[in-house]
């Protein structure tokens, strides 16, 4: 499970829930003209049921709007897996460089306008990923 924040950071914790070690296939494409590419996809580094934290070869800028699509593997009772597949718009919160070795950058995105049934995907997604860990 990912760690909110360092021990030593002193700020307010601003999530209101857990995010989770994930690599998911995830597709980026600008809501706007501040978007770099028309699309581009990638790979989580933590999913939670209020946002993403992924790596890009661009920066982007905070604030800007996105439409990001992907594809969560859930189990149901029974143990099969089934792929639900997320839609939703998000706004970028945070923009870093990933790092000499990595290059590029790490960026924080805040989905927007979750409907309830897609909340509960990334909920249920969360909630099996903290008990596998």
């Amino acid at each position: 499970m990912t760690e909110k924040r360092p021990e030593d950071w002193e700020g307010r914790e601003r999530r209101q829930s857990t995010r989770v070690d994930a690599q998911v296939a995830l597709q980026l494409s600008g809501a706007e003209e501040g978007f770099p590419v028309e699309s581009l996809t990638t790979e989580t580094i933590n999913v939670g049921a209020e946002g993403v934290y992924c790596h890009v070869g661009h920066f982007v800028a905070p604030l800007t709007k996105l439409h990001l699509t992907m594809v969560l593997p859930l189990r149901d009772k029974r143990g099969s897996v089934r792929n639900e597949v997320v839609k939703t718009q998000a706004v970028v919160v945070r923009c870093q460089p990933a790092g000499s070795e990595e290059g590029g950058y790490r960026i924080a995105c805040f989905f927007t306008g979750l409907d309830g049934s897609t909340r509960g995907v990334l909920e249920d997604y969360v909630a099996q990923h903290e008990t596998a860990s």
